[in-house]
């Protein structure tokens, strides 16, 4: 199956005073690559996913390996796939590189919910979304 791509140079405002990506920002990356994904292979940019749909995906577990440091000016080249679908929930497994050398990989859980009425309460996936998040399960993947 397709992996999502997006490549984000390393700005100065990503890093740290030796120069190199102060962690909390890869994780402020990783959202970008969601929303864009979200936006660009799903075709539900956020603000009507949020505002006009009332629906969010909140992350309810990640883990993180971080392999290689990243720094200043440099590329990374970020890449996500679905290692799980479920009715309410998926796993995407996403991994950001350079020039061929691993800097992160990322197991994330995100959660279908709705934002109606002020609150947030997980629900079923709608069918449009699920639809094309099916297009990116690894070939492993689970659906179910």
């Amino acid at each position: 199956m397709p992996r999502f791509t997006r490549s984000y140079k390393v700005r100065f405002e990503d890093c740290d005073s030796a120069g190199i990506v102060f962690y909390p920002n890869y994780f402020l990356m990783l959202n970008r690559l969601i929303e864009d994904w979200f936006a660009d292979a799903l075709g539900v940019p956020w603000g009507i996913l949020h505002h006009e749909r009332k629906l969010g995906v909140p992350t309810v577990s990640m883990q993180v390996a971080f392999k290689n440091a990243s720094r200043l000016d440099e590329v990374l080249e970020w890449s996500l796939e679905v290692l799980k679908l479920g009715t309410r929930s998926f796993t995407l497994g996403v991994s950001a590189s350079c020039k061929g050398e691993e800097r992160l990989t990322i197991e994330t859980v995100l959660v279908s919910a709705s934002l109606a009425g002020g609150g947030v309460a997980a629900g079923v996936m709608p069918p449009d979304i699920r639809a094309g998040i099916t297009r990116f399960l690894a070939d492993s993947a689970a659906s179910g």
